[in-house]
C-alpha cells in the first residue's frame, strides 16, 4: 500500500477548522471551494451534500481496510460506495460536518482522500492483473506505489494548473489507459534492464489526444525523475488563468512537441544533477496459498459458465483472478463487508478496482472458486450473466454529478435491459468488446477510448430532448492508441434499441473480423450510419412524451441544474442544433429531383441560417417572423453577414411557399457564411472582421464607463448567462456589472459560468425572491 504523508494528520485538523469557519459564515464559499475540492470533497448536485474521494493506488485496497471503509460508510448513512473508472471508491451523501471525522477514520486505516480533486497529483493507476498477468513484462506495482509515496510527500503536488494523472501498464496492449495519460508509462526490458516507454500529454476530455512518446526506453531506476520533471514542466509552463486549457496537452498544442521535449529534458537533467531521489520499491504482502489447477467444464452448468466469464488462470499455477462486476460500481457496504470477511484469511494482495469500475480478486486458489461463486451469489452479485451485460460503464452523469447533462446510468440500465433480450450465446460473443457512457463531453465514462461510446448533449426540435453522441474505434496501446470516431447522434429514447441492434450485426459478423475495431473500419461503418438514420425522428411532444424524458427520470428534460460550467454548453448545442441541420437538409437533397421536396428544403436551409447564431446575441425569438427580422437587423445590417443575403431572407419572412430553387446558390453561400461565421466567433461571443462586409449605416455607439446595471430576472438559463456573456464584452477590464438574477437554476449556474470566463464575481446578494450579482471584468 502507498505511505501516508506526515504532514496529512495536520492537514486534516486544518481542514475541520475550514468545515467549522465556513457553516459560520467566517469563509466565503468561493475560499472554501479551493480547501475543499484538493481534499477529495466534492459537492454533489443537490446543495449541501458531498462526496469523499478515497484513494486507492494501483487500485489496492486490503480486505481489512475494505471492510473498515464500509463500517465507516455504513456508520455514517453514506451508502452505496462507488468504484470509479479510476480505481478508487467514493462515498456518497456525505453532510458537510461528518467530513473531517470521515477523514480522520480514513487516515488511521492508512487511507487518504487528499488529491481526489483539484490541481493535484490524482490516483495514479496500474494494470489491474499487474503481477499476475502471464503476458506482463515485469510487475508494475511497486513502482506505482513508488511514484505515489513520492509525489503526494510533496507541498507543491497540491498547487498544480490542473490535475496530473498518470498510469502504468504492464505491456504494450495497455490496458491501464497509460497512453492516455498525462504520464504513462510501460513497462519495457532492454538488454535485461527494467524500464519504462513513456507517453506523455495524453488525456481524455476536451480536446483529447493520445500522449505524445517521450522515449521508448528510460530506465526503472529514473522513474521519480520522469514524474517529478513533468511535473515541474506542468507547473512552470501550464496554463494557470484558463482552466480549461490548463492540462498537459495544452503545452504541446502551444509550444509543439519538439520544444516541449525539450523543457523535458533540460529539467529533467538538472534534477538528476541535484541527484535528490532514489527509487525504492515497496514491497507487496503476499500470503499466497497453495492452489488446485480446476476443471473448466465443470459438472455444474451455471457454476462452469461462471469460470468461462470470469474466472483466468493467474501466471501462478493454481491460482486465479476473478471479476467480481458490481452494476455501475454502485455497491452495498454489507456486500463489501461479507467480501472483505472471506477474503481477510488469503493476505492483503487479493483486491485490485478496475477501470470497468469492477473488482478484480486475486490470488484465490483454485479449490476455494466454488465456495467463491457461492458466496458472491448469496451477496445478490449477478455471477450468472453474460460479461457484457456487467462490463458497461457509465459515470455518475447528471444523477449526481454538477456537470453532467443526460442521466448516464439511467441510459445504461436501459441499454442492459435491452440486450437482455438477444441469446445468450450472442451475449458471450460480445464478452471482449467494451461500451462506455459519459453524461457530458468530459469523458469521465472514457468514452473517448472505447470501442463503442456515448455522450449526452442536449439536442431539439421544438423543445429539448435528451440526446447522444456516438463514437466508436478507440483503443489503447503502444504506437496504437487512438481515439473513437464521432458518427453522429441519436436521441436518448432510442439508444438502448440502437446499441442492440449495431452488437446483434457485429456478433454475427464478428468471425470474419479480428476485433470490433476492424469491423467498424471495413465494414461496421455502414452499419452505424444507416442505424442512426434509421432512428432520426424525434416524434413531437404530443404524440410521445418519453422522448422528452431522460431515462429514469420523472421530469421533462432540461438544463435547469445543470453545474455552472453547462451554461455555455447549453447554448452551443442550441447553436449546433441548427447548423447540423442545415448539413442534414443539404444531404438529404443532394440526389433527388423532387422540386417540392427540394423547395421546402431551401427555405429550411434559410431558417436554420438564420436562426442559428440569434443566441449568441440574446435574441429569443418565439416565432419564425422574429427570427428572420431578428436576423436581417443584428448580423445583416450590423456588417456580420453580408448585403446580398437579405432578399432571400426577406422572401422567406413574406412568402414561406415562394420558389427557392432557383436562389439554391445563394442559399448555400448563405448557410456557408453563417458556419463560417460561427467557426470564427471567439470566446466572448464576438465575430472576426470579415473584409468584405460592412456594415450598413450604423454609427459606433459609445461604449459607457462605470457600473452597468442589467435585469435579467425572467430570463431562463442558458440565455441569462448569453445577455451577461454579452454585456461583459462591451465593456472594459475592471469594469462593474450588476445583474439581477431570479432564484433557483440562473443563481446555481451564471455567477459560477462568468468565472470559468475569468472574472470576478465580487458579490452574490439575496433581495426577496431574487438575487443582486456584481462583477468585475477581468
Amino acid at each position: 500500500m502507498y505511505k501516508i504523508p506526515d504532514s496529512l494528520k495536520s492537514e486534516i485538523s486544518a481542514f475541520a477548522k475550514h468545515v467549522h469557519d465556513f457553516r459560520n459564515g467566517e469563509i466565503e464559499a468561493v475560499k472554501f471551494k479551493a480547501i475543499r475540492v484538493p481534499m477529495g470533497i466534492y459537492e454533489q448536485r443537490v446543495n449541501g451534500t458531498f462526496m469523499v474521494r478515497v484513494r486507492c493506488a494501483a487500485g489496492m485496497i486490503t480486505p481489512t481496510q475494505l471492510k473498515e471503509v464500509a463500517l465507516l460508510a455504513q456508520k455514517e448513512g453514506t451508502e452505496p460506495i462507488h468504484i470509479t473508472t479510476r480505481q478508487e471508491i467514493q462515498l456518497h451523501n456525505v453532510k458537510l460536518e461528518q467530513a473531517p471525522g470521515i477523514l480522520e477514520q480514513l487516515y488511521r486505516l492508512g487511507l487518504s482522500s487528499r488529491g481526489g480533486g483539484g490541481n493535484t497529483v490524482r490516483n495514479i493507476m496500474a494494470s489491474e492483473d499487474a503481477g499476475i498477468a502471464k503476458d506482463e513484462i515485469f510487475n508494475v506495482t511497486p513502482y506505482a506505489l513508488s511514484l505515489t509515496n513520492t509525489l503526494i510527500a510533496e507541498s507543491d503536488s497540491w498547487s498544480l494548473p490542473r490535475k496530473y494523472k498518470i498510469a502504468f501498464a504492464g505491456n504494450d496492449s495497455d490496458n491501464a489507459n497509460a497512453t492516455f495519460s498525462d504520464l504513462g508509462l510501460i513497462a519495457t526490458i532492454r538488454s535485461g534492464e527494467k524500464g519504462f516507454k513513456v507517453y506523455i500529454g495524453g488525456g481524455l476530455g476536451s480536446k483529447p489526444t493520445a500522449g505524445f512518446k517521450l522515449s521508448d526506453f528510460v530506465p526503472a531506476t529514473d522513474l521519480l525523475y520522469v514524474g517529478e520533471a513533468l511535473k515541474v514542466l506542468f507547473s512552470e509552463h501550464g496554463n494557470r488563468r484558463n482552466r480549461h486549457k490548463a492540462r498537459i496537452r495544452y503545452i504541446f498544442y502551444k509550444l509543439g512537441e519538439e520544444r516541449v521535449f525539450e523543457l523535458f529534458y533540460e529539467i529533467f537533467n538538472r534534477l538528476k544533477a541535484e541527484g535528490k531521489y532514489e527509487l525504492e520499491l515497496p514491497e507487496v504482502h503476499q500470503s499466497l496459498k497453495e492452489g488446485q489447477v480446476i476443471d473448466y467444464n465443470s459438472e455444474s452448468k451455471l457454476f462452469g459458465k461462471w469460470l468461462k466469464r470470469y474466472v483466468k488462470e493467474q501466471n501462478q499455477s493454481g491460482l486465479y483472478s476473478v471479476e467480481v462486476p458490481f452494476n455501475q460500481g454502485m455497491v452495498k457496504t454489507e456486500t463489501f463487508i461479507r467480501l472483505a470477511e472471506f477474503l481477510a484469511p488469503l493476505g492483503e494482495d487479493v483486491i485490485r478496482f478496475t477501470m470497468r469500475q469492477n473488482i478484480l480478486l486475486r490470488n484465490i486458489p483454485g479449490q476455494l472458486l466454488e465456495s467463491l461463486y457461492q458466496e458472491l451469489n448469496d451477496l445478490g452479485v449477478e455471477v450468472d450473466l453474460p460479461r457484457i451485460l456487467n462490463s458497461l460503464v457509465a459515470c455518475a452523469g447528471a444523477d449526481t454529478c454538477r456537470l453532467g447533462i443526460c442521466l448516464s446510468r439511467g441510459a445504461s440500465s436501459a441499454i442492459k435491459k435491452s440486450l437482455s433480450g438477444i441469446s445468450e450465446a450472442q451475449l458471450d460473443e460480445l464478452s471482449d468488446i467494451n461500451v462506455n457512457l459519459s453524461g457530458c463531453p468530459n469523458s469521465c465514462g472514457q468514452h473517448s477510448i472505447a470501442q463503442l461510446g456515448f455522450y449526452g448533449k442536449a439536442s431539439r426540435n421544438d423543445r429539448l430532448y435528451p440526446a447522444y453522441y456516438v463514437v466508436a474505434g478507440g483503443q489503447t496501446g503502444d504506437n496504437r492508441a487512438r481515439l473513437a470516431s464521432k458518427y453522429g447522434e441519436i436521441n436518448s429514447r432510442d439508444l438502448p434499441q440502437f446499441t442492440t441492434q449495431l452488437l446483434e450485426k457485429w456478433s454475427v459478423k464478428k468471425s470474419h473480423f479480428s476485433d470490433f475495431n476492424d469491423y467498424l473500419d471495413r465494414e461496421g461503418k455502414t452499419d452505424v450510419e444507416e442505424l442512426l438514420t434509421s432512428f432520426e425522428t424525434i416524434p413531437s411532444f404530443g404524440d410521445d412524451k418519453n422522448y422528452y424524458f431522460d431515462w429514469g427520470a420523472e421530469e421533462i428534460f432540461t438544463l435547469t441544474g445543470k453545474g455552472a460550467a453547462e451554461c455555455s454548453a447549453g447554448m452551443f448545442d442550441m447553436i449546433d442544433f441548427d447548423r447540423d441541420a442545415i448539413l442534414d437538409i443539404q444531404k438529404g437533397i443532394e440526389h433527388t429531383n423532387d422540386q417540392e421536396l427540394i423547395n421546402k428544403s431551401l427555405y429550411g436551409i434559410v431558417y436554420h441560417a438564420s436562426r442559428m447564431l440569434l443566441v449568441t446575441r440574446g435574441i429569443e425569438p418565439s416565432n419564425r417572423e422574429e427570427i428572420f427580422t431578428s436576423f436581417i437587423q443584428s448580423f445583416i445590417l450590423e456588417g456580420h453577414i453580408s448585403q446580398e443575403f437579405e432578399p432571400v431572407v426577406k422572401l422567406a419572412l413574406t412568402n414561406p411557399e415562394a420558389s427557392f430553387v432557383k436562389h439554391r446558390a445563394i442559399v448555400y453561400d448563405l448557410a456557408t457564411s453563417v458556419i463560417d461565421l460561427y467557426n470564427n466567433m471567439d470566446d466572448s461571443l464576438q465575430f472576426k472582421a470579415q473584409n468584405e462586409v460592412q456594415k450598413v449605416n450604423k454609427p459606433e455607439a459609445e461604449i459607457p464607463s462605470g457600473k452597468r446595471f442589467k435585469d435579467f430576472r425572467g430570463v431562463a438559463c442558458p440565455m441569462n448567462f448569453v445577455k451577461t456573456k454579452i454585456e461583459l464584452s462591451t465593456m472594459k477590464s475592471g469594469e462593474l456589472l450588476e445583474i439581477l438574477l431570479d432564484d433557483g437554476a440562473p443563481i446555481k449556474n451564471v455567477p459560477g459560468s462568468v468565472r470559468n470566463e475569468g472574472h470576478h464575481v465580487l458579490e452574490e446578494k439575496k433581495t426577496e425572491n431574487f438575487w443582486s450579482v456584481l462583477i468585475r471584468k477581468q
